[in-house]
């Protein structure tokens, strides 16, 4: 398991950055510039979805990535920790980061 920073934040392997974000970059170049979609789509051995499917796909990932964070800011405050840091990398990376924040342990009510 990672080791917490000091402000409790417990980061997932890079592997997980790389992955969700550059897909998350693949998507904003598909979104946004025609001339990648029209090369990309031309490329690609399956059918890619259109420039306007790409657009929507990055509107919901934006809305699913802000509600992560906002959870886990949520659970980070109720277990003690950094919730602005949690949040920021929830915002960043999304459901991996939340897997982190949940493997740790809410302190004990008994003390």
């Amino acid at each position: 398991m990672a080791r917490p920073t000091r402000s409790g934040v417990v980061r997932p392997s890079w592997a997980w950055f790389a992955l969700l974000d550059g897909g998350i970059v693949a998507l904003v170049i598909l979104a946004s510039h025609e001339g990648a979609h029209t090369v990309a789509s031309g490329a690609s051995p399956a059918t890619l979805p259109s420039q306007e499917v790409c657009r929507y796909m990055l509107v919901g990932t934006v809305a699913i990535h802000v509600a992560e964070a906002a959870f886990a800011g949520r659970m980070a405050r109720r277990r003690g920790l950094s919730p602005g840091g949690w949040r920021r990398q929830t915002l960043t990376v999304g459901f991996p980061s939340l897997l982190a924040l949940r493997r740790i342990e809410r302190p004990s009510a008994l003390g």
